[in-house]
């Protein structure tokens, strides 16, 4: 579902199910914006795999929209690729655009595989975590810009069984996730971006429930 919000702010949601797996997104424009940098996507991969994806795209405007959406469709092109590939891959294609920072991760047989380029956030929760909190992780992001400086990167495995999955660009200030820990996930991306998005940046918030 893609819907705009008040004045020129531009608003997308979507929400999706795969499998066992439930998805919600949120993006909006920075504020006075028509478009917005920020992307993201769910996607079946193969036959116990979903991937998902958060994109942002360096700046504002029409241009960061368009290198959001080479990244998006690299991806679904080549989403049965290993994660390695994809991101160099994704690297290659935004080459000649702005540039853009992403968290991409694959889930499958009870765990994630996760890489971070840039500034962009990525949390786990898993069930049972929300009372002692011990079990949540904050996932590794290597320094870099996609489509111009890929430095080293590792894919990184968790243990995954069940719980949340939360990824968000930096136009969401830092948060963490088992205070807003919720089975409806809109409500709990709607109360997250109420109270960490940035009015100045573009902002996107991921949900991914187990």
């Amino acid at each position: 579902m893609v819907r705009e919000g008040e004045g020129k702010e531009n608003v997308r949601e979507w929400e999706r199910k795969i499998k066992d797996v439930r998805i919600f997104s949120y993006s909006r424009a920075k504020e006075g914006e028509e478009s917005c940098g920020d992307a993201s996507l769910a996607e079946e991969c193969g036959e116990n795999s979903i991937i998902v994806a958060v994109i942002d795209a360096l700046g504002h405007g029409k241009k960061a929209e368009e290198a959001s959406e080479v990244a998006v469709n690299f991806i679904k092109s080549h989403k049965n690729l290993p994660l390695d590939k994809i991101v160099r891959g994704v690297h290659s294609a935004l080459s000649g655009t702005r540039g853009a920072v992403a968290s991409i991760s694959k889930i499958s047989d009870g765990r994630i595989e996760f890489v971070g380029v840039g500034n962009i956030s990525a949390q786990i929760v898993r069930s049972g975590d929300k009372c002692c909190g011990k079990f949540q992780q904050r996932l590794f992001s290597a320094s870099g810009v996609l489509g111009w400086n890929l430095r080293h990167f590792k894919v990184f495995t968790y243990e995954f069984m069940s719980g949340w999955l939360v990824m968000n660009t930096d136009g969401v200030g830092h948060f963490i996730a088992s205070e807003y820990l919720s089975e409806n996930l809109r409500e709990m991306a709607m109360k997250i971006m109420k109270e960490h998005g940035k009015a100045d940046d573009d902002a996107t918030i991921l949900i991914l429930k187990r």
